[in-house]
């Protein structure tokens, strides 16, 4: 074995420890809140007998793999490209490697890696271990409340129809619906943005604090006490008369229609799929909870972030946002409140954890002399 590789592994790894141990101490809030979120969880499921699912973490850990296997592929492709164009030096795959070790090992990312990767699994367990479990605890009481607020709002007819008018030609659902079911990638590309950040600024922390609280107090507490299923389901509650039949009549005959690229992401094969786990209570990602809808809060939340960092990604993500909230409506997922209710708590989620993070960080700047004698190395400054 070649002992010139051997010596620059040995310094790599290094490296990643020194930048393990010094990123610690700015994600203590996140340990924080990473174990409360499980335990409250966990005591939830206990009082209520229910089960506490865990196969998210694996789900997180897979999404992980999925998203570094494509960036990593991205930029060896760009760095391919740029040796193409400039003549292709000697070791074209050994000067590719080590710019993508040099893009891992870059800045604060070592450690801002290691403790990603243990935080977000478990907070996603503890999301998941109640979101499959919500009617089973408080079951859906909120839907006809949430249907007369529709009708207040529309003046006497409902969302669809008002939006009908300007959504109703061909091509226009199938964009929105794809636009919806695309949230999810850009959730995770975003939260990794975040998360395997070269710094540790407190904009990123109250970012990460901020997605923590949307999708525990959010998609967990408050989805158990306004336990809700959506419009797409009030007509399998059997509560009365169905306002959305009519849109949903709809949604499915466009469906037939709908192109080849919009097929495979049709919301309406999801809702069935939804329903389905939820009267057999099986798998791990599922569960059905209408208010609030995390689509919107967590889209807030990222256009929120876009505009604290440049002007051109906050027009492109208000764009976004706007789509998820049309599409929320239109695709029958939310009723009017659930949209208001999550543009709302993103807001409040931001400012909390902004306030939250920049009292962290000046409480890590007083305590810099003896966090560094802990932590065995110099704290990064913030960027």
């Amino acid at each position: 074995m070649n002992r010139s590789w051997v010596g620059e592994v040995r310094t790599s790894l290094d490296a990643c420890a020194v930048s393990v141990r010094k990123t610690l101490p700015y994600h203590v809030p996140l340990y924080v809140c990473a174990i409360g979120f499980c335990v409250i969880s966990f005591a939830i499921t206990e009082t209520y007998g229910v089960p506490m699912r865990l196969g998210a973490g694996s789900f997180f850990f897979g999404m992980v793999g999925e998203f570094a296997a494509l960036a990593l592929g991205l930029l060896a492709a760009l760095e391919f490209a740029i040796l193409a164009r400039k003549g292709f030096p000697a070791k074209p795959f050994e000067i590719i490697g080590r710019q993508l070790s040099g893009w891992l090992l870059r800045g604060d990312r070592p450690g801002n890696i290691f403790h990603s990767l243990i935080l977000f699994p478990i907070l996603t367990i503890s999301f998941c271990a109640l979101k499959d479990n919500i009617p089973r605890i408080n079951p859906f009481s909120w839907d006809k409340t949430f249907m007369q607020f529709d009708r207040w709002v529309s003046f006497g007819s409902t969302p669809w129809q008002v939006l009908q008018p300007v959504l109703g030609p061909l091509h226009v659902t199938p964009a929105i619906n794809v636009a919806y079911n695309v949230w999810f990638l850009v959730l995770f590309g975003v939260l990794f943005w975040q998360a395997f950040s070269t710094k540790t600024s407190a904009k990123r922390l109250q970012y990460l604090l901020a997605y923590s609280l949307a999708w525990f107090v959010a998609g967990n507490l408050l989805a158990v006490v306004f336990s809700s299923a959506g419009p797409c389901f009030y007509g399998r509650l059997h509560i009365g008369p169905d306002p959305y039949a009519a849109q949903m009549a709809f949604l499915r005959y466009r469906s037939l229609h709908w192109p080849a690229w919009a097929f495979v992401m049709q919301d309406i094969s999801v809702q069935d799929l939804l329903w389905d786990m939820y009267k057999t209570r099986s798998g791990d990602l599922g569960g059905i909870s209408a208010m609030p809808s995390m689509h919107i809060v967590t889209s807030v939340l990222m256009m929120i972030l876009a505009w604290s960092t440049n002007r051109k990604l906050g027009i492109a993500f208000t764009v976004f946002t706007a789509m998820i909230i049309v599409g929320s409506i239109r695709l029958g997922w939310h009723y009017v409140a659930d949209d208001l209710a999550g543009i709302g708590l993103a807001a409040l989620f931001w400012m909390v954890s902004g306030y939250v993070a920049a009292a962290w960080h000046r409480y890590l700047e007083r305590t810099r002399p003896k966090s560094e004698a802990l932590m065995g190395g110099a704290i990064p400054t913030e960027a």
